[in-house]
């Protein structure tokens, strides 16, 4: 089995969810002033040559796709090994991810995946070079804070056949996280101005991410597969629960509403009953959608405690 487009199109979305997650996005402006040695002000000015912000962002891109992709074929290198007791090893990756789905959509809090840790490097003089080396080192110091995302996209990568196969995998997730970085350090006079304003949406951000993970880790452990439909239906499920969690102005729910039921329509083809049990889909996606309620509630109400303080 090779990678789907589906599968592709989830890697790359759980990469850009990483880079606006709220433990990256805030210090995207650190990062590009490292490996460019120029400071904030000169950055808010507009006053950086387009051409050192593009040639350094994409040294810092490499530098830690490189460690992804290596992670990603080892993932699938050991994967390999387990595939004798495939059925078992796709449930136990399965119930991770789904611990790892409830941790980022705020249903479940886990203290050990809580903590980040920051590496250090001497960019006093930058370079292509020193910005691949800071790229490398921000995938080993990120990755505790990114890493029920990343974590699920490895997960992922060990289920596959080939190494090949997991490298893809990692290379969507790579660029999904990357080309919104040269993105912004290309306009990053502006990201100041749109930061502002999405901040207080980062209660939303990690409720998508954490839902779609929980979404994938149900179909892993119901054996269901990833194919286009289910991951279709999670997104728009998860882009409509997301929505009705920021409660908003009509318009938003009517949106969140639509979203929701355009992932039910998807899923409507499933039959009930299949072999005359019941169909392990519809299983996964009724417990899903118990997920997602739950953490809209939740993140819902700590929107409004902030609100009003």
């Amino acid at each position: 089995m090779g990678v789907s487009s589906a599968e592709l199109f989830q890697a790359t979305l759980a990469g850009i969810v990483s880079f606006i997650s709220p433990c990256v996005l805030p210090l995207i402006p650190a990062y590009i002033s490292y490996i460019t040695g120029e400071t904030l002000t000169n950055m808010k000015e507009g006053k950086v040559s387009s051409t050192k912000l593009l040639v350094n962002s994409i040294a810092f891109m490499l530098g830690f796709s490189v460690v992804f992709i290596i992670m990603g074929a080892s993932a699938t290198f050991i994967g390999k090994f387990l595939s004798r007791n495939k059925l078992l090893f796709e449930a136990i990756a399965g119930t991770i991810i789904i611990l790892f789905g409830l941790h980022t959509a705020n249903i479940i809090n886990f203290r050990f995946l809580s903590y980040e840790k920051k590496l250090k490097v001497d960019t006093k003089t930058p370079s292509i070079f020193k910005a691949f080396i800071l790229g490398f080192a921000f995938s080993f110091g990120w990755t505790p804070c990114v890493g029920p995302i990343l974590g699920t996209i490895l997960i992922q990568a060990s289920t596959h056949e080939t190494v090949v196969q997991g490298i893809i995998l990692l290379v969507a997730y790579s660029l999904g996280m990357g080309i919104p970085f040269i993105l912004t350090a290309l306009a990053i006079n502006k990201f100041f101005e749109v930061f502002a304003s999405l901040r207080k949406f980062f209660g939303q951000i990690e409720m998508f991410s954490g839902l779609l993970i929980i979404g994938v880790g149900l179909a892993l452990v119901f054996h269901i597969g990833l194919h286009s439909n289910y991951l279709i239906g999670i997104v728009l499920a998860t882009t409509g629960f997301t929505i009705l969690s920021t409660q908003k102005i009509t318009i938003s729910t009517i949106l969140g509403i639509v979203s929701i039921f355009a992932s039910i329509l998807i899923t409507s083809e499933i039959k009930f009953l299949e072999n005359s049990y019941l169909n392990k889909t519809l299983i996964a996606f009724v417990i899903f959608l118990i997920a997602s309620i739950i953490s809209m509630w939740k993140v819902g109400n700590k929107n409004e405690r902030s609100e009003k303080t």
